[in-house]
Order: C-alpha cells, then sequence, then structure tokens
C-alpha cells in the first residue's frame, strides 16, 4: 500500500479534490478489490491515517 500511495500523491494533494480522489481510488483498489474488504469503516480510516501522515 505505501508504495501505491507513494505513487499516487504529489506534493499538498491534501489540499486538493483530485488529490484526495486519486488517493481514495488507489485505496479502494488495493483494500476492496486486492483484500476483498468492503467495509467503508475500514477505508475511511485507512485514508485517515494516510491523510495525517503522508
Amino acid at each position: 500500500m505505501d508504495d501505491i500511495v507513494k505513487y499516487v500523491r504529489f506534493p499538498d494533494w491534501q489540499d486538493t479534490t483530485t488529490g484526495k480522489q486519486e488517493i481514495k481510488k488507489a485505496l479502494r483498489s488495493i483494500i476492496w478489490i486486492k483484500y476483498k474488504i468492503k467495509d467503508k469503516d475500514v477505508l475511511d480510516k485507512v485514508y485517515q491515517y494516510i491523510e495525517q501522515y503522508y
């Protein structure tokens, strides 16, 4: 997951709608498609972590 987020993000991505959407889309592809976890709470928690620490 770390590699994908680093690939998708760009400087100040947290301040743009496009940046937030791209990160969420990448997370969905990892969590929902690869790991088959269809829990929105998990997605939200992972996104909050990434937004805070990346």
